[in-house]
């Protein structure tokens, strides 16, 4: 029998982040681009779940790795939220594209992470660019497009280095929404 508690941690999620994630959704959110996959993918998994008797190990194992994903993603939406905005989402959605770097900044460190032999000086050097990059947001410096191709080449060279082909979530959540047919 699996253990449908994270579903219901799911649905309880989802009320809570309820007016943030619509506001996202219906404005189009340059902020939603990078989890929308993931958003219809796990949707239809929780959907499905409840539907189908033939939900696999291998349906939970996607629904829980996109779950987590949205939910860490969207606890940093919201920190910035609060933190630097008061809860104003139109004023974050100005420096969507700020935000979205430092998502990324942050979705490179955890793939570092999972790689068995990657160097602490690597990951010090990802940390140190995502403070350098929350304190600009905070404090609503411009971010210089300079930070966008350093981020590129930073992480090119450590990934490479590593002998690591990085694949973005929501381009994973692409294919498998594609093989779901719900594109």
């Amino acid at each position: 029998m699996r253990d449908e508690k994270v579903y219901h941690e799911y649905a309880n999620w989802k009320m809570e982040n309820h007016d943030l994630l619509k506001y996202l959704i219906e404005s189009n959110s340059d902020l939603i681009v990078r989890f929308k996959h993931v958003i219809d993918v796990i949707d239809y998994l929780y959907d499905k779940l409840i539907d189908d008797v033939d939900y696999s190990d291998d349906d939970d194992q996607i629904f829980e790795t996109g779950f987590y994903y949205l939910f860490d993603q969207i606890e940093e939406i919201t920190k910035l939220l609060r933190k630097s905005y008061q809860n104003n989402v139109k004023n974050l959605e100005e420096r969507a594209k700020d935000v979205n770097l430092l998502l990324s900044t942050i979705d490179f460190q955890n793939e570092l992470l999972g790689v068995e032999n990657f160097e602490q000086k690597d990951m010090d050097k990802l940390i140190d660019f995502e403070q350098i990059l929350i304190k600009k947001i905070q404090n609503k410096e411009e971010v210089p497009s300079s930070m966008y191709d350093e981020l590129d080449e930073m992480t090119f060279e450590m990934f490479q280095k590593l002998n690591v082909e990085y694949f973005p979530i929501n381009d994973i959540f692409l294919e498998i929404a594609d093989e779901l047919g719900i594109l």
